[in-house]
């Protein structure tokens, strides 16, 4: 790096550096972004940057396939992580990175506070500034050719993102500097948005540019006089367009003139849907929903095609017409509309930033005086953004409702993502496929989704880490119209449980658990067809009304319904399930009953208890079987690939709201912060004691962490639980076997503890309950640390529930439900 700090150093001694600097516009200058990229993560960089008066914008893992200089090979070629650095110095701090870089030169030794730049210094593998290849991906430069491809004659539209630096005025001279030069080059400024919370800010520009300007950059983006060498970017995108899938299930059924109970008009709003504009005055849905028309899209959005937000505010409300129709107590809906429904589906307005759009949303729903619905705590969110599938990096708007969720303590309920595409199997014939047995056919769909699985991956914003990501699983709550037609194929059993296979596909970020589970979406009715030489391709039926979960709907200005299905589906069906375990939480004798809940806690109590209620069916377990058999010793990576599917399992909504039959579930909530824990002192049933019967337990945790764009481990608070019992002086100790012989089940350590929920499964060990004197009491200890390697600070409050479930097999000759809750006065105790 001698001779980058040469070339600073040679104009600091000239008369006026910042001229000088600025005159390579691909060099080195004040205001411009500065990215040192090391060969390892370098610990409290952060902290150490901060001193030196660097502001870090990013923090960030490059790929394994970054290439490492020459003269360092030898020394980091097999535990290399390289790292970037962005940081936007101004002249000053310029000053001071070569003055530690002289220090670093002449082997002094590093002051208090300014080590980890010596680290920095030793493994740098590059430092420079970020340039077009930094603002303009190799998968956005794709994106952008194909758009242009298919119409050449069109304008396009970029969003064109603002460093994210705290400097409000350095932004606003950016993004002047950005609308001039759009401006110049024949484009049209479209919308602005600049939002600038606490740790959160966005600053963007929406464009419309000739395509003539596009391709040209597309073909020289180093050009000086181009967009993509301008200072103030950080990235060039195609415009974010929001969407919900056109509907294509048919014609709707006339509505069965069946009384519904009404809705309490006067009920606070506990829910707000996100999407398009729902009919509220349909017979299934009025008093139940009203419209806020924050963003003037109602009158874009014609009555016969408002499908997609009536078929969620239905689901939410009623659940299947036919299967359900009972209105979540105490409760209404608040849709403010954030999509134009049309034949197409939905979408989003295309002179909008969506990012903006959305917080804009949420603001006026939860924010001031005059909020729209200030006791609500669940927002379902069953839209995706097109072509944004998920490829390790986290998007604009995931990080705004990560933010949201932390903030203002909101549980957002995210759809996975549909993959419409259909899927080629390959090594088999039309004929071959048809006749084998759905065993047979669903390993070969197994085996051709592994193969695939990049392409459909979850969608956009289904990444986000505080939210609950909702997947497919293709099943109905109702009985088929009439029998399959020729044509239809079957993977699976009647009563056997898979994810569908238009349901997108984890992991998450940072390879943590996505989707979080699966929920009943409407069965997804398969065709298969030749694909000649490549196999047989399936694809899902769209336009059928044999299958599929009943909801509200209007065709020709008349009120029916019809069925549909998908992730939205099972995002809306799981939404209910939520409101329905806080009211049961509150109910006369529910455990909350004389204990005013704030939305926050609902929030986390419901995330809590959908993780809890959520298991692997036996599919999943036969799945992961499959995964070991080549490699017994391969465990963890079975695991992780069948979470892939799966996640932690089939949501049971009963299980949300009710003990299961033969066990008990306690709730309890707290706040921790970080190297703090707290204790939960669960009462052990005196009957457990000595007795030889199979049992089971759950542990889940659930909370809100905040987050750092800034920072490589995005994520700064992570918490687990561990179990502890008592040695002969009475002081605890570890308990790894959970005081009743227990060892885990289905999910491992690891996998669990990489989100914002941590659900241990723990199964029995051995036949027999070790034997324990009455009162005993197992001693769960919650605790905090910090994730992101220095993000979290000492004085943040990291609130979270705790829900644990303890069941017995079916037969026992006691109810250890009624000993629990006779001893059980859930204490928590703070632990220095």
């Amino acid at each position: 790096m001698g001779d980058t700090f040469s070339r600073l150093d040679d104009a600091f001694r000239g008369e006026n550096a910042d001229v000088l600097l600025r005159q390579d516009p691909a060099g080195i200058a004040p205001e411009r972004a500065l990215v040192f990229e090391s060969l390892l993560p370098i610990q409290n960089f952060q902290k150490a940057a901060a001193k030196a008066g660097f502001e870090l914008l990013i923090e960030d893992r490059l790929g394994d396939d970054h290439e490492i200089p020459d003269e360092m090979i030898d020394d980091y070629a097999e535990n290399a992580a390289p790292t970037l650095y962005a940081t936007m110095p101004s002249t000053a701090e310029l000053e001071k990175l070569l003055s530690l870089w002289r220090s670093y030169q002449a082997q002094e030794k590093a002051e208090l506070g300014y080590a980890p730049w010596w680290n920095l210094f030793a493994m740098l593998s590059d430092v420079r500034v970020w340039g077009p290849q930094d603002r303009l991906t190799a998968e956005v430069r794709d994106e952008l050719a194909y758009r242009l491809d298919q119409d050449d004659e069109s304008p396009l539209r970029l969003e064109l993102e603002i460093w994210p630096t705290a400097n409000a005025s350095l932004r606003a001279r950016w993004q002047r500097e950005t609308q001039a030069k759009i401006v110049g080059l024949g484009g049209r400024i479209l919308a602005t948005s600049a939002i600038d919370e606490a740790d959160f800010i966005y600053q963007a520009v929406l464009a419309e540019m000739p395509n003539a300007s596009v391709r040209a950059m597309l073909d020289n983006p180093m050009a000086p006089e181009g967009i993509a060498t301008l200072d103030g970017l950080q990235f060039i995108l195609p415009q974010m367009v929001a969407q919900s899938l056109p509907d294509k299930s048919g014609t709707q059924h006339v509505l069965e003139d069946v009384p519904l109970e009404p809705f309490d008009g006067n009920a606070p709003f506990r829910v707000v849907l996100l999407d398009g504009t729902p009919i509220a005055a349909h017979p299934a849905l009025n008093d139940g929903v009203i419209i806020e028309d924050v963003h003037e899209l109602v009158p874009l959005s014609q009555v016969e095609h408002r499908r997609h937000a009536t078929s969620m505010a239905s689901l939410i409300l009623r659940g299947d017409l036919k299967a359900d129709g009972v209105p979540v107590p105490d409760t209404r809906l608040l849709a403010i509309p954030i999509l134009v429904d049309d034949e197409n589906g939905a979408s989003s307005p295309n002179d909008r930033l969506f990012v903006d759009l959305v917080h804009v949303a949420l603001a006026r729903a939860f924010l001031g005086d005059d909020a729209l619905a200030p006791e609500a705590h669940l927002v379902n969110f069953s839209v995706g953004i097109r072509n944004a599938h998920f490829a390790g990096k986290i998007g604009s708007l995931a990080r705004l409702l990560d933010w949201w969720s932390e903030r203002h303590g909101l549980l957002f309920m995210v759809a996975a993502g549909n993959v419409p595409a259909s899927l080629t199997i390959p090594g088999t014939t039309y004929m071959n496929f048809e006749d084998a047995e759905p065993a047979e056919r669903r390993m070969l769909v197994e085996t051709a989704l592994k193969e695939n699985r990049h392409t459909r991956t979850l969608m956009a914003p289904a990444e986000a880490m505080n939210v609950l990501t909702v997947g497919a699983s293709s099943q109905d709550l109702t009985e088929p119209a009439a029998p399959s037609p020729a044509g239809t194929i079957a993977l699976h059993n009647n009563g056997q449980v898979f994810p569908a296979l238009s349901s997108a596909i984890g992991l998450g970020a940072f390879r943590s658990i996505k989707p979080d589970f699966l929920a009943t979406a409407g069965e997804h009715e398969l065709r298969v067809s030749s694909a000649g030489s490549a196999g047989v391709a399936l694809r899902v039926i769209d336009k059928t009304q044999r299958t599929g979960l009943h909801v509200a709907s209007v065709q020709r200005g008349v009120a029916g319904s019809y069925r549909t299905r998908g992730t939205s589906c099972a995002n809306a069906l799981a939404s209910r399930a939520g409101l329905f375990s806080i009211a049961s939480l509150m109910e006369s004798d529910g455990p909350y009953a004389d204990t005013p809940l704030t939305p926050r806690d609902k929030a986390l109590l419901t995330k809590a208890l959908s993780i809890n209620a959520s298991a692997w069916p036996e599919t999943a377990v036969t799945r992961f079987a499959q995964e070991c058999a080549p490699n017994p010793r391969q465990h963890a990576r079975a695991r992780e690939e069948v979470s892939r599917y799966y996640g932690h399992g089939l949501l049971d909504s009963i299980r949300m709201r009710e003990a299961p039959p033969t066990g008990a579930t306690l709730v309890g909530l707290g706040t921790l912060r970080k190297d703090k824990a707290a204790i939960f002192q669960v009462p052990l049933p005196p009957s457990l004691s000595g007795e030889r019967i199979g049992r089971s337990m759950l542990a889940t945790i659930a909370w809100f962490s905040p987050v750092r764009p800034t920072r490589a481990r995005y994520r700064l608070a992570a918490l687990d639980a561990v179990a502890h019992g008592y040695d002969m002086f009475g002081e605890l100790i570890p308990d790894d076997g959970w005081a009743l012989a227990m060892k885990s089940d289905q999910l491992d350590k690891n996998l669990i503890g990489r989100g914002t929920v941590w659900s241990r499964r723990l199964i029995h060990n051995a036949a027999t309950v070790p034997s324990f004197g009455e009162g005993l009491d197992l001693p769960i200890r919650v605790q905090c640390r910090d994730s992101s390697g220095g993000g979290l600070s000492p004085d943040d409050d990291i609130p979270f529930a705790l829900v644990v479930t303890i069941e017995v097999e079916s037969g026992a000759s006691f109810d250890i439900h009624q000993e629990i809750e006779e001893k059980l006065r859930v204490g928590v105790r703070s632990e220095e």
